[in-house]
């Protein structure tokens, strides 16, 4: 379950009375690496999969899904047998192609997989999570929710690794806000262009430069603002 019941102390309107509140989990799932333990991730228990291996291909431990030899959950635990194994790893720099790519999406596309995704049934129940989606022109290919914005991402991104999809052919839509951490993120994936409903920070908007991403923020109704490589964008 991706989320659960709490009886809880409401406050309003000058009374005191008891609800039922449904909460959004967070468990954290412990990775171990050819049998060695790598890291500890605090995830919504959705995806599992998914998240490692996105989270193996962003601290650059694989960088083909051919790589992961085997990978399965069990409990709080998930077990990921690689091979080669990388020497990389543990925040290493992966050299990112995500700037050399020159396809262009409608903006009208880009509008309507945002809607889509933000139609996330665990955030009408609890209010407290983030969802993503991996897109190709006006297709969702896959979707996440879950309570940390950058683990929607890997998840997002995980599965299109495990499916050996070429990312660089793709763009993400999230509901939170971009920041430099979204740019690093989307950038250690090749994926060249993300838009959300949020804002987008200063420094976000540097590095996506330089990267040669497009971000797009504040997309909500029939508006956007397209912030760096506006050439992916179009009308029609």
């Amino acid at each position: 379950m991706k989320h659960q019941a709490l009886q809880t102390l409401r406050i309003e309107g000058g009374e005191i009375f008891e609800i039922e509140e449904r909460l959004p989990r967070e468990v954290e799932l412990e990775i171990f690496v050819n049998g060695d333990f790598f890291a500890k991730a605090t995830i919504t228990p959705s995806q599992e999969r998914e998240f490692v291996a996105g989270h193996l291909w962003y601290r650059g431990l694989i960088g083909d899904a051919s790589q992961i030899k085997s990978l399965r959950i069990e409990g709080s635990k998930a077990w990921v047998d690689i091979e080669p194994a990388s020497e990389k790893g543990r925040g290493a720099e992966i050299e990112s192609t995500a700037g050399k790519t020159d396809w262009t999406v409608r903006a009208d596309r880009i509008l309507s997989n945002l809607l889509a995704t933000l139609d996330s049934d665990l955030y009408r129940k609890t209010g407290g999570t983030h969802t993503s989606s991996l897109c190709r022109a006006e297709a969702i290919l896959a979707s996440s929710e879950d309570v940390g914005r950058l683990n929607t991402l890997d998840k997002a991104f995980g599965w299109g690794i495990l499916r050996e999809q070429d990312l660089r052919s793709c763009y993400a839509v999230t509901s939170g806000r971009i920041t430099s951490h979204t740019v690093e993120k989307v950038s250690k994936f090749n994926v060249p262009f993300v838009a959300s409903k949020g804002a987008v920070t200063t420094l976000a908007v540097e590095m996506a430069e330089k990267r040669g991403i497009t971000l797009v923020g504040f997309a909500r109704q029939s508006r956007m603002n397209v912030y760096t490589r506006r050439d992916r964008v179009t009308l029609k």
